[in-house]
């Protein structure tokens, strides 16, 4: 796995999350509860950036379908709505990718 760049630690946790891009991956990375996570930033809906939805207590919220995601392990948090929404029964979640902190900087290891 390779360490990259996301941002200072006091950016992210300004900002709260920060979407870049990684080998051509978009990725989100958000800083919740003094931890950063990140996520692969792609809604298992129908792929729009997971970084336009609102954060509340370590869960994402996409705004165009109110599909929730958790930021630590990135699986949907209501199966019973992404039934409503006719999502493959196997896209239960987007890939999470492990972070770092060194020296006040922020990493993901890809």
């Amino acid at each position: 796995m390779e360490k990259h760049f996301v941002a200072k630690l006091e950016t992210l946790s300004q900002k709260q999350k920060i979407r870049i891009l990684v080998n051509n991956r978009a990725l989100l990375v958000a800083y919740v509860d003094g931890q950063a996570y990140a996520i692969q930033d792609k809604c298992p809906h129908l792929g729009a950036s997971l970084s336009t939805g609102t954060i509340a207590n370590g869960i994402i919220t996409r705004k165009e379908h109110r599909l929730a995601i958790n930021l630590k392990d990135g699986l949907i948090t209501d199966l019973d709505k992404a039934k409503f929404l006719r999502m493959d029964t196997d896209s239960t979640g987007v890939r999470t990718f492990q972070t770092v902190v060194e020296n006040g900087n922020v990493y993901v290891l890809v």
